[in-house]
């Protein structure tokens, strides 16, 4: 069975930016158990003209250069491009990874399709701030609708997406619920080099995160543990704005010593991170699954976050981790402290999560629920 796998793939697999791309990597490593499975991954990059490469599973990597100008032109010469591509593949199963480019190419071809869906965009879109961002923001949100109108079988990542895929009702196609994988290292983490009122935030310095109010609740949780750490792992470019007004609070209240921004890490380094973590933070506004929480749980750490979105679906409250209201700097302050104060409970939690994160988000177990929805789409 051939199948033709489209997303925005990484060049180095160990460089990783989040979203999409932490997913693939373990998704297609998964697969690669499969003897049925012919399996073809095609990418779109900018500045990159077109070549023939290989994944780290030994997947067959088509990468075809991106054009500029895309979201004004509904992406028109990139999804032709990808249909060339596909054309000369000619797979039984088009399998797309997110609803943008990848699924509006996958949606018009002529074989069985399914697309996997990663992001609400319109959601996403309401906290763009600036010009730009918010057209950027709006063409998505466009361009989303234009897709859902067309995709006939959706793998939905939390019940999350399906509300909203419930609530704009352009969608009117089958779903299949198969949840996010994560790399296997993040498994083999240990206790051995936790750090004593450590504290992880994984993200983007960006205002839909609520870094800000993490950092709010650190001067509380300072006050009562003055030895508390946060280490802020997550690009710093694209809000430049935001990340200042992060650096002056924690100037202003003396966490200089308590916060260290790490910028971009490799995968090494995030494993790193999670074994010297005692918890990680969550503080978003919005979120459809995310990816560290799934990494967290895996590796053996509570949750502490925000109470919107998919996080309730992947935190169970006083299980794996606990969750505040966002914007709730008081509430969000006790948690980290009830957690970081208890040492049974943090570990109770972190077993339960890696438990649950065995039978959800091992690459093995979201590999053949994937190959499942193949074959029956190919039948």
């Amino acid at each position: 069975m051939r199948v033709a796998m489209l997303g925005q793939y990484p060049l180095n697999e160990e460089q990783l930016v989040g979203g999409i791309e932490a997913i693939m990597v373990p998704l297609l490593r998964g697969l690669a158990r499969f003897d049925d499975l012919d399996l073809h991954v095609v990418t779109c990059q900018p500045g990159i003209e077109d070549r023939l490469s290989t994944t780290g599973a030994g997947w067959p990597l088509h990468i075809l250069k991106r054009r500029r100008l895309g979201r004004l032109t509904f992406h028109v010469r990139d999804v032709w491009s990808m249909r060339r591509a596909l054309q000369r593949l000619s797979p039984d199963i088009v399998h797309a990874q997110g609803m943008g480019i990848y699924a509006g190419t996958a949606a018009g071809f002529s074989c069985s399709h399914v697309v996997t869906t990663h992001g609400i965009f319109f959601r996403e879109a309401e906290f763009a701030t600036g010009l730009a961002a918010r057209l950027r923001g709006f063409m998505n949100t466009v361009y989303e609708k234009y897709c859902l109108a067309r995709v006939e079988n959706v793998i939905s990542i939390s019940p999350y997406v399906e509300e909203e895929l419930e609530r704009t009702g352009g969608f009117k196609g089958r779903v299949y619920r198969i949840e996010n994988p994560v790399d296997d290292r993040f498994f083999a983490v240990s206790n051995e080099e936790e750090e004593e009122a450590a504290i992880l935030y994984v993200g983007r310095v960006i205002p839909r995160k609520g870094l800000l109010n993490l950092l709010r609740a650190l001067v509380e949780v300072k006050n009562t543990l003055p030895q508390v750490r946060l280490r802020v792992a997550g690009e710093i470019g694209s809000a430049p704005a935001y990340f200042e007004a992060c650096h002056q609070l924690v100037a202003r209240h003396g966490l200089d010593a308590a916060v260290t921004f790490l910028g971009s890490l490799t995968m090494e380094q995030m494993v790193g991170e999670y074994a010297r973590c005692a918890v990680l933070a969550l503080p978003s506004k919005q979120e459809t699954a995310p990816v560290v929480v799934a990494e967290a749980m895996a590796a053996g750490r509570p949750v502490v976050a925000t109470r919107v979105c998919g996080v309730p679906y992947m935190v169970e409250g006083g299980v794996t981790g606990l969750l505040v209201d966002y914007g709730d700097v008081a509430g969000l302050a006790a948690a980290l402290l009830r957690v970081l104060g208890d040492d049974q409970l943090r570990v109770r939690m972190g077993c339960r999560g890696r438990e649950l994160a065995e039978a959800r988000f091992r690459a093995d177990v979201v590999a053949r629920e994937t190959r499942q929805v193949y074959l029956q789409l190919v039948n």
